[in-house]
């Protein structure tokens, strides 16, 4: 065995002679030598909210980010952990969907959730300042990120409960050094594009360069018409990524942050 498979820190990198290659579908050929790397640390939900809940406050997402157990591996490079999300009009869609990246959200194929939640539309998060991919990148293993995409009220009582209040991505280091990063959450159609759809067309936030749009069809993040009572669906993951010496992408397991509603007939959410 020790000629077919060789452990890497964390990751896999497999050799299969031809007698084992019918058998694994998803290896990748390079020059007759076939190679396959595995992220097995993937990020770890804290809480994961639920779309059902009443309570405004608790609409937020908590988890790790993955961990690097590749270090020294010259012939593979860990990128960090990238959230993806997708804003839906049905419910039975969003669930329907979920359903669906989870059946092969396994140890068979890591990276097969990931590309079908891709397939599916989901889109990176992006930030007041910009797009920062991935978000908690190689170097914060393991921090603690805390995301809250809509205003709940103005006003922020203490700095220690932003999360239920105010909108918000929080990235906390795992080591004691460093600096907590903070950013605004904005759609992946742009940097001014909030998830406060509620406060689209009131005339106090119209000058404040924030763009309060309501998802739209051809929206890259967004599959839905109109919503039932002004409703909106938040559905959200997080994934490991990395790449190897030709560029290739591998991801880890997904791991499903939960899913949130955004009520586009209130202010606040």
């Amino acid at each position: 065995m020790e000629g077919i498979i060789k452990q890497l820190s964390g990751f896999s990198k497999i050799f299969f002679f031809s007698f084992l290659l019918v058998a694994s579908p998803w290896i990748f050929f390079a020059c007759g030598l076939d190679s396959y790397y595995v992220m097995d640390r993937s990020p770890s939900a804290v809480r994961v909210p639920v779309y059902t809940e009443d309570d405004q406050a608790g609409r937020y997402f908590d988890f790790y980010a993955a961990y690097n157990s590749n270090v020294g591996n010259e012939e593979f490079r860990f990128l960090g952990t990238r959230v993806y999300y997708k804003i839906y009009t049905s419910a039975s869609s969003m669930n329907s969907n979920h359903n669906s990246i989870e059946a092969v959200n396994d140890s068979t194929n890591y990276s097969a959730a990931a590309e079908r939640m891709l397939n599916y539309g989901y889109q990176e998060l992006n930030t007041h300042e910009g797009s920062v991919t991935p978000l908690v990148p190689s170097g914060q293993d393991g921090a603690r990120v805390r995301i809250r995409l809509t205003n709940y009220y103005e006003g922020i009582t203490s700095e220690d409960s932003w999360w239920s209040s105010a909108a918000r991505i929080e990235i906390i280091p795992s080591q004691s050094e460093g600096a907590t990063v903070k950013y605004v959450p904005r759609r992946s159609i742009g940097q001014s594009y909030s998830f406060d759809f509620g406060r689209y067309g009131k005339s106090e936030y119209s000058n404040n360069g924030i763009n309060y749009d309501a998802p739209a069809s051809g929206d890259e993040d967004f599959s839905g018409g109109s919503p039932s009572g002004g409703k909106y669906y938040v559905d959200m993951y997080a994934v490991a990524v990395g790449r190897d010496t030709t560029f290739t992408t591998y991801y880890s397991n997904v791991e499903y942050l939960g899913s949130v509603t955004i009520d586009a007939t209130s202010e606040n959410n």
